[in-house]
């Protein structure tokens, strides 16, 4: 049996404070300081490109707190919201903590407000009939349209750069998916399916509607201190996917996304998306 958990937190700042322009960076800190779940520094830390664990950026009002290049700033008192989510492990529970921390971009009251545990088996068995795919993009998502190349071609196109896809495909989504859904598993996700449900994905689908807008997020700075940006997109897309098959094995990824992400960068809080049957 394979569990995934997500535990959301409140963060209330006890001055007026300056972020950094991905609020995540605060979590992360939390984390890897041992004062939440010092179980997952290593897998924090770890430079794998697909890790089972995503550090949300902080919320306030509903919305993350990222930057497009200008300062984010939040008053005393404020109730910003976060969440991590990771491989269930025994006693994480004994690892979650209230009290007052500090970090290095200021000093924060942080309590648990929920823990989700959601194990793997029953998200096969959700009711799939008469129902459509709603994936909100919550934080700028990146996508490479390099997943969908075949594998036989991947060598020979190694160093074309061709940026991050401002349009998401349902193919892109799927293959993403998958990549999230393999990491929680502990393997990687083998090229030959990405690309498969990447082409049927595209083959087998249909759009019903969509609201999607390009976001230009700065996720840190180069070594001459100018801002690093990436270019992703954020909003909402609903589709549904005609063949019984593989829309069963869609909402079993798409649900594991919406603890683990889609995309490049989940690590840094990137790619958050929420995922619902219409």
């Amino acid at each position: 049996m394979k569990e995934i958990v997500r535990v959301d937190f409140v963060a209330v700042p006890q001055r007026d404070l300056v972020l950094p322009p991905l609020t995540s960076k605060v979590v992360k800190e939390l984390v890897l300081s041992g004062k939440l779940l010092p179980s997952l520094s290593g897998l924090i830390k770890s430079r794998d490109k697909d890790k089972p664990v995503f550090v949300s950026n902080l919320g306030l009002n509903g919305r993350r707190l990222y930057s497009s290049g200008r300062v984010i700033s939040v008053r005393a008192g404020d109730r910003l919201h976060f969440f991590v989510s990771f491989p269930h492990y025994d006693d994480f529970l004994s690892e979650l903590w209230s009290g007052t921390f500090t970090t290095s971009y200021g000093e924060f009251y942080v309590d648990v407000a929920e823990v989700k545990v959601v194990d793997l088996d029953e998200l096969s068995k959700v009711d799939l009939n008469g129902k459509t795919f709603l994936v909100e993009f919550v934080t700028p998502t990146l996508f490479s349209s390099k997943v969908l190349l075949p594998p036989r071609l991947k060598e020979k196109y190694k160093g074309v750069k061709p940026g991050y896809s401002l349009i998401p495909s349902v193919g892109l989504i799927l293959a993403y998916a998958y990549k999230a859904y393999s990491s929680l598993l502990g393997k990687g996700a083998r090229e030959e399916v990405t690309y498969r449900l990447g082409v049927l994905g595209n083959a087998l689908s249909r759009v019903i509607s969509y609201d999607l807008r390009p976001v230009t997020v700065v996720i840190g700075r180069d070594g001459r201190g100018n801002f690093r940006e990436a270019r992703g997109f954020v909003g909402w897309l609903e589709f549904d996917i005609a063949d019984v098959n593989l829309k069963r094995r869609a909402a079993k990824y798409l649900l594991v996304s919406s603890f683990l992400g889609l995309g490049k960068s989940r690590g840094i809080g990137l790619g958050e998306v929420k995922v619902e049957l219409k």
